[in-house]
């Protein structure tokens, strides 16, 4: 959530990239069904999947009817309060609520925004690998994460970023742990069918820029039940 203007812009890569991670990008039928399987432990991958379930689950609720919240001391409901008993005392009215002031994120959030943030492109550069990202295909992309309720910054972010894809130097460059580089390429791999040559040329350049020894490969695919090409 970022505060710019006085105004909360509201902007949750976790949740964005549970949205790409649900509907994928060219891997026919989304990953919905592989990553509820409970194969995957990958940490932020983990986190971004909870993030987009609770949204979405959030977003049913919003349709089903829901009973209005029972209004909060002090305010009017739409009835008077009853008269006080003569010779009783009465408690002091409720002190007017105050708006909770921003709270800055802490470096801990920050960095799981910026790691999001990260495996988001990683999952769009590979899209990106034979060197095309035509506008069906982005149109697409964008129609299926409709489904976590985009704000407009989250939606502004995915279009901008699918219209100039980051190269594979700038993701390699941003990794700083190996934790990290499993989880890009993990997400990588869920972005693509490696169907091509020039996708599996990016995949091995990938894993090779990001040091992954082919133990910790054969494990990521296993996990993830995608047969190594």
């Amino acid at each position: 959530m970022v505060e710019t203007g006085g105004k909360i812009r509201v902007f949750n890569p976790e949740k964005l990239l549970g949205g790409m991670l649900m509907g994928g990008t060219r891997r026919r039928g989304g990953l919905g069904g592989m990553l509820s399987g409970g194969s995957v432990a990958l940490g932020l991958v983990g986190v971004a999947m909870a993030a987009v379930e609770h949204y979405t689950d959030k977003s049913h609720a919003s349709t089903g009817g829901a009973v209005p919240p029972v209004p909060p001391p002090g305010r009017l409901s739409g009835t008077l309060p009853p008269p006080p008993v003569p010779g009783v005392s009465q408690p002091p009215p409720p002190l007017p609520e105050r708006e909770a002031p921003a709270v800055p994120p802490t470096t801990g959030k920050s960095s799981t925004h910026k790691d999001a943030v990260l495996l988001i492109r990683a999952m769009i550069a590979a899209a990106n690998a034979d060197g095309v990202i035509d506008q069906e295909e982005r149109h697409k992309i964008l129609s299926k994460l409709q489904s976590v309720d985009l704000s407009r910054e989250e939606h502004a972010f995915i279009a901008n970023e699918l219209l100039a894809p980051r190269n594979l130097e700038e993701i390699i460059k941003e990794v700083q742990s190996q934790e990290m580089a499993r989880e890009v390429y993990a997400v990588s791999l869920m972005a693509i069918e490696v169907d091509t040559e020039a996708e599996k040329t990016y995949m091995n350049t990938l894993a090779k820029g990001l040091g992954l020894s082919d133990a910790a490969l054969d494990e990521i695919h296993t996990e993830l039940g995608i047969g190594r090409r």
